[in-house]
């Protein structure tokens, strides 16, 4: 995998040069019918302007390397700032280069829309060459999937809406087994999260993140606080993934496994572990960076949101049943056993099922999908599901 480095590096390099490309292009684009499209005096004009954009691409190569374009309003304030010390260093070096040169308010009309094309670039076309750039590397190291043993302790873990039974520690290693090897067949890269004994539920590392979008993912802060101690071994990896990373601050909490993408839209389960400053914060951050909206949905009677409601490949939800109301997503289809509503997606044309939903299965291949199934017996006893067994930044 290309070091964390030079990918920052790299997508600060990308998204610099490429506003400075679009800052000269709004020079260009101005300056030609002022010439009555002359495109020598242009070309003159443009030998002028470069230096300000080059000026401007240096500022926003360092400002990039220091975070700038995690945060759009943050990158606004990065276009402005480089607008202006462009602007001060291209007259200094005018200025030098001509005997008798003096200053006039006219040059900053000279300058004008280089000088916005640095300002408005910098928040849109930056962040978006940033993170595609970011995606690229994502992508050469193939689908990555976190995932971490079980503890010796996993009969200990929370149990909220059903009766406690005993857990078999030797089966559930197994089975934990069967899972990981089923992303491997796949075609998914595993990396184990530093493994956590003494912490009952540290091996449903799916609430301790959210992934927002290539490159960034957003730690939680659980609602129940015996797990708050499961995060940070997850945060650790992730950032040696390279990812930026954000926090949920108290007093919100927020759960990984309450948050289900389907294409730009993040429903939100609003429920036991996540609660309505959780939501806000995801919805922030979510609007902040452009990733798309925020749903949130009531969820009762289940421990999180995809507990009971996960996604196809094509985008339909499969909703257990007598849970929440599925008129909730823009489409929606109710499977015949209640783990059946909780799958991974593998692919485009096949997903992960819990052995425990036949009825699911048959329903989801007469769909035209291929189905690998896993027993998660031992996890289903303490509230575990497909989804939560993992982070997926594929």
């Amino acid at each position: 995998m290309t070091p964390l480095w030079i990918r920052r590096l790299t997508a600060a390099v990308s998204a610099a040069s490429a506003v400075a490309a679009a800052s000269l292009a709004a020079g260009a684009i101005a300056w030609l019918p002022a010439s009555q499209f002359e495109f020598t005096v242009t070309a003159n004009a443009l030998s002028l302007y470069w230096t300000a954009a080059l000026y401007g691409a240096v500022v926003l190569l360092l400002a990039g390397l220091f975070g700038a374009y995690r945060r759009r309003w943050v990158a606004a304030v990065a276009g402005v700032v480089a607008a202006a010390i462009a602007f001060v260093l291209a007259v200094v070096q005018q200025a030098g280069s001509l005997s008798g040169f003096q200053f006039t308010v006219e040059y900053l009309g000279y300058y004008f829309f280089v000088l916005a094309g640095l300002i408005v670039a910098t928040p849109t076309l930056g962040i978006l060459v940033h993170r595609w750039v970011l995606g690229l590397f994502r992508g050469q190291g193939g689908r990555v999937v976190l995932v971490r043993a079980p503890s010796s302790v996993l009969g200990e873990g929370i149990v909220t809406n059903i009766a406690r039974t005993e857990v078999d520690i030797e089966k559930a290693d197994e089975q934990w087994d069967a899972y990981v090897a089923a992303f491997t067949i796949a075609g998914w890269q595993t990396v184990e999260v530093e493994s956590a004994d003494r912490l009952p539920d540290g091996v449903f590392v799916e609430d301790a993140a959210v992934v927002i979008s290539p490159g960034i993912a957003l730690i939680t802060r659980p609602g129940a606080p015996e797990r708050r101690a499961e995060t940070a071994s997850v945060a650790d990896r992730l950032r040696s993934l390279g990812l930026t990373l954000y926090d949920v601050e108290e007093p919100a909490t927020l759960d990984g496994g309450d948050v289900l993408r389907v294409g730009d839209v993040f429903y939100v389960g609003r429920s036991s572990r996540t609660n309505a400053a959780g939501v806000r914060e995801l919805r922030e951050l979510v609007d902040d960076l452009g990733a798309g909206t925020v749903v949130a949905v009531p969820v009762a009677g289940a421990l999180h949101l995809k507990s009971v409601a996960t996604a196809l490949p094509d985008g339909t939800v499969l909703v257990a049943p007598g849970t929440i109301d599925p008129t909730f997503f823009a489409g929606a289809l109710v499977v015949p056993e209640a783990a059946g509503a909780n799958l991974v997606i593998l692919d485009e044309s096949t997903v992960l099922l819990p052995a425990s939903a036949p009825g699911t299965k048959a329903l989801v291949e007469d769909l035209g999908y291929a189905v690998v199934t896993v027993d998660l017996s031992e996890f289903e006893k303490v509230e575990g599901s497909t989804t939560c067994l993992s982070i997926r930044l594929g």
